[in-house]
């Protein structure tokens, strides 16, 4: 719904040089036509040239901003000021350096919870109240569609792919086949999550320094792309590497180019990081994925992993290297992107509290153990670590605009509110998720909130895979995240490898610091934390091995 002003310069500029090239024409042609006293005369050629183009932009914005007004929601504007165009940039650079000030002056003047905010790249309608939330979750995709609010969020369609955009068998694949498969890939998953840790922070005496959002990047990636891809690349160090930085890629990119007119997008995006680290991943994966297209009988020695099981339920037109590939890599940035934000997060709460919770979340990974070991049985009891991880993800690296969804057509919540075809309606996560009708203190960070005692034993009152209008990390209503059983899964074997294994803390006086980017909320990156094995490392190793 933007109004862009490069749009206008651009469309301007071609009528000037189309209303040029027919008076130049007309001198062509008729050379000898005789004029008015003093029509020749440069001053007044060019006087009338610039009235013509004048009036020709005058009517020509208003045309733009009448087309504009028409199809914006009617609803509170939130910084914006009454002047065409400027009033919606002012607002977007208001938004930029005060996103959360904004939004609460939106939800303070708001009569009903809903109002319009504007970001650098686009106008979107804000829903703070849980009902109302709940009544466009429940639109059919052709009225309010999720997809083409994701593909517009991360651009998917330049960012990913046109095939990962609008033919998503992959979610199929990640419900029948990778959700199933969590109690046989447990045992995987936890030897490749020991050996990761054992390479990122290693086994140090004394509390050492470690740079934790990237070291769980990595160890998130190779725990990933052992079921994706299997053991060879899952430790290949620039394979891994470049997983983790095209998942970053992919948000820039994105970024980038929802600045972009949409006719140069396809242009611009050969020119961003997510390109490079695209053709890199094709030289990595390519010559696997090309190895099984070619195979006469596709059911000898059939790998059990994500990428056969995308090459079986791949369409034709999907069955190429380069699609497979660009397959392979978008469930990547969903499980490299959200998990190590979200864990990140976590750790650096426990590392900000430890006196508080290590010894609780420690104590319950010890008792699950199963013959001493880390098993799929042993992670559905860890009560503790699924709520203090379900309550980080509540507090920590909340955003402003989740659950974005695309008006294809009209939309009228109950109230009589319309949402206009072509809007972009989204709920800001940090406002519900600290709502007080639906948690008490819910400005205070208590990790064990979700734990309730029965009959002398705890058990949870929300697992962390429990979506809601006032929880938003897996998204909810017709349309929640597909992974969220095996990112929980993966987080979960992570934590209690890391509390068997290691004691942390933050460095003194140290403190996480979220960066916000207009609607975004990220961990802080590049945040030490300190870790030192614990005494009880040899049989904590065995117990993860």
């Amino acid at each position: 719904m933007r109004v862009s002003i490069t749009y206008i310069i651009v469309d301007s500029m071609a009528m000037a040089e189309t209303m040029r090239y027919k008076l130049s024409i007309a001198g062509d042609y008729f050379p000898d036509h005789p004029c008015p006293p003093d029509s020749t005369s440069p001053t007044m050629t060019q006087a009338t040239w610039i009235r013509s183009i004048g009036w020709s932009l005058t009517i020509f914005v208003l045309a733009r901003w009448f087309s504009y007004y028409r199809r914006a929601p009617k609803v509170l504007a939130v910084g914006f000021w009454p002047v065409p165009y400027l009033g919606s940039w002012v607002a977007a650079i208001k938004f930029m350096l005060w996103p959360v000030d904004m939004v609460k002056e939106g939800i303070k003047k708001s009569k009903n919870g809903i109002f319009r905010i504007a970001t650098l790249n686009d106008e979107f309608v804000l829903v703070t109240t849980k009902d109302k939330v709940a009544e466009y979750l429940k639109a059919s995709d052709s009225v309010l569609s999720m997809q083409d609010g994701a593909n517009d969020q991360q651009q998917i369609p330049f960012t990913m792919g046109f095939g990962v955009a609008y033919r998503t068998y992959h979610n199929i694949v990640v419900r029948k086949k990778i959700t199933p498969s969590i109690p046989a890939f447990t045992p995987i998953m936890v030897d490749e999550i020991s050996a990761a840790l054992t390479q990122e922070i290693g086994t140090p005496q004394d509390y050492k320094p470690i740079t934790f959002y990237r070291a769980i990047a990595m160890t998130v990636a190779r725990t990933s792309n052992r079921v994706y891809v299997g053991k060879s690349l899952a430790t290949h160090e620039a394979y891994l590497q470049n997983a983790t930085d095209y998942a970053q890629a992919v948000v820039v990119s994105a970024e980038i180019l929802r600045l972009v007119p949409h006719w140069l997008k396809s242009t611009v995006v050969k020119f961003l990081p997510v390109t490079t680290c695209m053709k890199k991943a094709v030289a990595y994966l390519g010559p696997q994925v090309e190895e099984r297209l070619s195979r006469k009988d596709s059911n000898r020695n059939r790998e059990d992993d994500l990428l056969q099981w995308l090459l079986d339920e791949a369409p034709p037109i999907e069955k190429t290297v380069y699609q497979l590939v660009e397959r392979v890599m978008a469930l990547n940035v969903a499980s490299i992107h959200t998990t190590t934000m979200t864990f990140t997060a976590a750790i650096y709460s426990l590392a900000l509290e430890p006196e508080k919770y290590m010894d609780t979340l420690r104590d319950e990974v010890i008792n699950s153990l199963e013959d001493g070991k880390i098993s799929f049985g042993s992670i559905q009891k860890l009560v503790h670590v699924d709520s203090f991880l379900r309550e980080s993800a509540r507090y920590n690296v909340a955003g402003l605009m989740a659950m974005q969804r695309n008006a294809k057509q009209s939309f009228t919540f109950s109230d009589g509110t319309v949402i206009p075809a072509g809007a972009k309606v989204g709920a800001p996560t940090l406002i519900l998720q600290r709502d007080a009708s639906s948690y008490e203190n819910p400005q205070d960070f208590e990790g064990f909130r979700f734990v309730s005692t029965r009959d002398g034993q705890p058990e949870l009152s929300k697992s962390m895979v429990t979506t809601g209008t006032d929880y938003h990390l897996y998204g909810h209503g017709r349309h929640p995240c597909p992974g969220r059983f095996f990112a929980t899964h993966e987080m979960k074997i992570l934590f209690a490898t890391l509390l068997l294994r290691y004691d942390f803390k933050l460095k003194s006086g140290a403190k996480p610091q979220e960066i916000r980017i207009g609607t975004m909320a990220i961990p802080d990156t590049t945040l030490e934390v300190l870790f030192k094995a614990v005494p009880s490392l040899k049989t904590a190793t065995k117990l993860t091995a």
